[in-house]
């Protein structure tokens, strides 16, 4: 099994957004032009020129053509960028900071930066080899397609950038993202009934991190191969999504150096290698926590006095109900691998119901002593939740109905508001 080198993956890893897509079809679109002139060379025929006349053009047009073309595109792709740039402002200060690597990540927006600026190097490249005495027809057809292609892109673009400054079409794709994090999670424990009986032996040997950061990412076949090929076993301590610190333990497993041909700094960095250790959070598809708190962002900032938007905080607990849906019909555990035999190999600490019940409403619940709409429609998706759960998490929603009730009194309301609280989310078994 080969391994790539931490510093090498980090450095792929940082490499992404507006810069691997738009770069890769600058690259493919400059390369496509050497060809196409190959191929106009090619077609320089006496048949060509005299009786297939599809692609003859005259020296200036053709040097107006592409002139325009190169010029409208390299200007266009200024426009792009900078419409971008005022999205990310607004998406920074009225959304929530954190989107913006959502935004960079867009294929839309990839592609669209990529193709003005591979239609300007097209251009500008084939213009280079216009000459009095070549004028390369083909070449030329192929811009005015680039170009045409470039216009309906950018009328796409203009569609998603207006779509993506919209608040629900966020929420609702940040959702989207943590119930396929929770139901990969549900789906790992359903396909391990292999191992609910084993048990890890005593793992003596520590496993300490090399670095301190995010741990955004577990590749767990590489963590499984290695396990299976060199007969251990391993216990993840920290989770997906957890700060550690250099030198801070975050696992254990049964290596022994006497007996390995490996020596503990070569068996450290192959394992370390199955890791990523970030300097910033992973993407809300990729950590369940990280998922629930830019909810929780962006619904507090919608409750903060300067915004004022209780719909979209009610928009942001509506969504977050819809992704524990499946969570709470079922039981969230250690994520347990086992191999081919169905022997235990590999158990990662796991998210807690209780856990990420706390982090999705204890924040918002606190606004809700003065804002009797928001306590209601927090109260309503807890109850939906409830309504749907299993046995076990209906005890820990109703804990927080309890705690809501709890906040609710403390609030200069009136009596028969209270009342209403209290009537509609007291549960009687």
């Amino acid at each position: 099994m080969r391994y790539i080198p931490p510093a090498i993956k980090q450095r792929l890893q940082s490499i992404r957004g507006l810069v691997t897509v738009p770069g890769g079809i600058v690259l493919v679109l400059w390369m496509f032009a050497a060809l196409s002139v190959l191929i106009d060379s090619w077609l320089r025929t006496d048949i060509y020129l005299t009786k297939t006349n599809v692609f003859a053009v005259d020296y200036n047009t053709a040097l107006s053509v592409l002139g325009t073309i190169a010029a409208g595109a390299i200007t266009t792709l200024s426009l792009v960028y900078s419409l971008m740039l005022v999205v990310f402002t607004l998406a920074a200060g009225n959304i929530a900071p954190r989107l913006l690597q959502r935004f960079t990540r867009d294929s839309v927006s990839q592609v669209t930066a990529g193709l003005l600026g591979g239609t300007f190097m097209f251009s500008l490249s084939v213009l280079h080899q216009t000459r009095p005495d070549f004028v390369p027809g083909f070449s030329i057809a192929v811009a005015f397609a680039l170009s045409a292609i470039s216009v309906l892109q950018l009328i796409y673009f203009v569609h998603e950038v207006s779509r993506s400054v919209t608040i629900d079409e966020e929420i609702a794709e940040i959702s989207v993202g943590l119930e396929e994090r929770l139901s990969k999670l549900i789906n790992l424990e359903a396909d391990q009934t292999a191992s609910e009986e084993a048990e890890l032996p005593a793992l003596n040997y520590e496993i300490f991190a090399h670095k301190s950061g995010y741990l955004t990412n577990m590749n767990e076949d590489a963590l499984l191969s290695m396990a299976v090929e060199r007969d251990l076993k391993f216990k993840i301590i920290e989770k997906p999504g957890d700060f550690v610190l250099k030198g801070q333990k975050i696992a254990c497993c049964n290596f022994d150096g006497a007996t390995s041909e490996l020596d503990e700094d070569a068996f450290n960095e192959i394992f370390l290698n199955t890791l990523t250790i970030a300097e910033s959070r992973g993407s809300a598809h990729d950590d369940v926590e990280y998922a629930i708190n830019m909810l929780i962002e962006i619904a507090l900032r919608a409750l903060s006095p300067g915004v004022n938007d209780t719909f979209t905080a009610i928009a942001c607990v509506d969504q977050m109900s819809a992704a524990f849906n499946g969570m709470v019909k079922s039981e969230l555990r250690n994520n347990e691998l086992v191999d081919e035999n169905g022997t235990l190999r590999v158990v990662i600490n796991g998210y807690e119901a209780e856990d990420i019940f706390n982090t999705a409403f204890s924040s918002i619940r606190r606004t809700c002593r003065d804002n009797f709409l928001m306590a209601q429609n927090l109260g309503d998706a807890i109850l939906r939740l409830h309504n749907a759960a299993t046995n076990e998490h209906k005890v820990l929603l109703e804990n927080q109905l309890k705690l809501l009730r709890q906040e609710c009194e403390l609030a200069s309301w009136l009596q028969e508001d209270h009342d209403f609280i209290a009537k509609r989310y007291t549960l009687s078994h």
